[in-house]
């Protein structure tokens, strides 16, 4: 993925937790460690200096982003790291707009992202 962040203009920023599960296979029977672990991955994502997440996974995209508001209870820190999914970040490189791509339909809002890439609100 990071040769995908590359090719698109991004850059790649490493984090222990990168590759790991986002813990959603627990999220149905052991809700609290499923946060516990997400919530483990962004805070390492934001400590090394990550603007988003960049996921393949459509799944780990639901529990990073729209369970975002459920992993900072949890943890008891408030987080607000947005969370695209891959397609996302190449349709936005490859000039679709963000309204086109729903991008104001994620939960953590992704208008930091935008603003970085000079997008702005109405893009």
């Amino acid at each position: 993925m990071e040769n995908v962040f590359r090719a698109v203009g991004a850059t790649p920023v490493y984090y222990r937790g990168r590759t790991q599960c986002c813990g959603w296979p627990l999220s149905s029977y052991a809700t609290t460690q499923s946060f516990q672990m997400a919530g483990g991955h962004i805070q390492e994502a934001i400590a090394a200096g990550a603007d988003c997440i960049v996921t393949p996974c459509p799944l780990c995209h639901l529990n990073l982003d729209s369970r975002q508001p459920e992993v900072e209870q949890v943890i008891g820190k408030k987080l607000g790291l947005p969370v695209l999914h891959l397609p996302q970040l190449v349709a936005l490189a490859l000039g679709i707009s963000p309204k086109q791509l729903g991008l104001d339909r994620h939960i953590v809002s992704i208008q930091p992202v935008l603003q970085k890439l000079h997008l702005g609100q109405s893009a």
